[in-house]
Formats: structure tokens, sequence, C-alpha cells
């Protein structure tokens, strides 16, 4: 069995499966040809992409927005899965209050903590966010974002030039066993990234469930991906545009719905926990080689 997650690797490696009679399965978590940098390369990168996903004897996806999309570019349907990402419930499980967290960069009890973690694109919509904050004089309010990245340095200077130094704080990277601390620090969770970006159309973050398993309400764009995933009643509130983020997070806190809907966030991300996840993929796998074992034998 060979699993192919990139590009060209990818697509090499299937012709290679193919004249062994190898089962090769083409597993998706992104639409890579729109990560590649050198924008002119990317329809190239999307015609590998096409070519590897009709000689593959399996297509994992990992939401049902990106199902769609390989179908488009040349997946068969009746050979393509959603095997959606997972969690790890007990490594991210909100009995964690966040005391500590919140003591460690100054945050008191009352204030309104709202969070982001992850790469800093400049399509994230954080600095429209932290302008929003800017003009929002309820100084209980405050953002802690979590990561370093292309748009790190512009909201260190949105910080310096507003004086948000204490509203707007920037951890840089953490590590990893650190993320379930930090978000249980918080109030509401935020993907505030531009609907229209392409880059975030077909995928749903991996961030997206441990938010939710950490039973913390999401304020997110209108994504397509995101959307189709979460629905509108699994702890996923929708805006329009990244400015939107803060006002909708304030009254989600206002109308005292932070409990209900942290619920049924973490209701709905344990019902992905990697137990369950890895047992399907590992039913897939035995799957597809007894498929390519039969048509040997035929």
């Amino acid at each position: 069995m060979i699993i192919g997650f990139s590009i060209l690797n990818s697509y090499l490696a299937a012709k290679a499966a193919r004249r062994n009679a190898i089962p090769f399965i083409y597993y998706w978590i992104d639409v890579l040809h729109r990560l590649v940098p050198f924008k002119p390369f990317q329809p190239i990168a999307n015609i590998v992409e096409s070519k590897t996903l009709k000689q593959a004897d399996r297509v994992l996806v990992i939401n049902g927005k990106l199902k769609e999309y390989v179908a488009k570019i040349g997946a068969p349907l009746e050979r393509t899965q959603v095997l959606r990402a997972g969690i790890d419930i007990e490594q991210f499980n909100p009995i964690d209050n966040g005391n500590v967290i919140r003591k460690q960069y100054g945050l008191k009890e009352d204030d309104i903590v709202l969070f982001f973690m992850g790469w800093l694109y400049h399509f994230s919509g954080l600095k429209e966010v932290a302008v929003r904050l800017a003009e929002t004089k309820d100084d209980r309010l405050k953002l802690l974002i979590v990561g370093e990245g292309d748009a790190y340095d512009e909201l260190q200077q949105i910080q310096q030039k507003y004086n948000l130094q204490d509203r707007l704080i920037l951890t840089g990277r953490k590590p990893y066993q650190e993320i379930p601390a930090l978000i249980a620090a918080c109030d509401v969770c935020l993907l505030p990234a531009y609907p229209t970006e392409k880059i975030m159309q077909d995928i749903v973050p991996i961030k997206m469930y441990e938010y939710m398993a950490m039973a913390k309400p999401v304020v997110s764009t209108r994504l397509p991906g995101i959307m189709k995933e979460f629905g509108e009643d699994n702890g996923v509130v929708y805006v329009s545009k990244p400015e939107d983020a803060i006002e909708k997070a304030v009254g989600l806190i206002q109308d005292d719905s932070l409990k209900e809907l942290g619920a049924k966030a973490r209701s709905f991300a344990e019902r992905h926990s990697w137990d369950n996840i890895t047992d399907e993929f590992e039913r897939i796998l035995e799957g597809v080689i007894r498929e390519k074992e039969n048509e040997r034998i035929s």
C-alpha cells in the first residue's frame, strides 16, 4: 500500500504503484496547488494533482466540500470517500479552567478573551479584528493570538499604533502540549479569514476541532468548507467579514449563550475522536487491499 499526501511525490508514487499492482491512496487534507508559493506554477500543480486523482485506487478527503472539489478536477466519485479529521479528546479536555494562563498574561477574571492560533496569514482577518478591537473602548475585551507568520509584524505595528499592549496579546509560537491550556483561558475562539480567499474555500483547519473539543464557541466567517462541515447548530456561529467577529462574540456573551454553544461544540468534537477515525481508516485500507487482490485474481 502507498499513501500519498503531496503533489509531485504522489504523482510519481501513483505511477509506480500502477506498474507494480500496488494499491495507491491519495489523501487530501488541503488544496495543495493553491499553496504553491510561485503562482505561475499553480496551474501546473493542479494538472499533476488531477492526473494522480484519476490513477488512485481510493481518494480520501477530510470534509465534504473537499470531496466536491476533487470530483471537479478528476477524482472518480465511486472511489472517493470522506475521512474526517480527528481530535485527541483526552488531551483537549475542558476540565482545565485556564486560570494559570490567564494569570500568566495578566488577564483578569472579568476580561472577555477572544482567541486565535495558527499560522498568521495576511488573509487570516486578524489585522482587521485587531483594528476593530482598538475601536472598541471596553478595556475588558482582549485578543490572545498564538502563532507566528506573515502578518505577525503588522499585528505588532497595530499593537503599538493603538496602544493595545494590554489588550492584543501576541505569544508567538507555543509548544503543542501547551495549546489546550491556552484555549481553556479564552471565552470565544475565532476563525475570521476572508471568505473570498481561495485557499480557505474547501478546507477545515484542524484547529476548529481543537477549539470545539475544549467546549469553546467559535465565531467564523462564512467559509464554504466550515459551513458545510459544522452547519448551524454545533457551536459555530458565522459572520460575513472579519471585522464583525468582535461584535458577534460580545453578543454571545451578552446573550449568556457561551455554555450552551460550548457544550454543542464539545459534543460534535467527541464524535470525531482519533480512536474512531483511525478505526475507520484501517477499515478503508483493508478494503482497498482486498479490492486490489481481487483485481489480480480476475
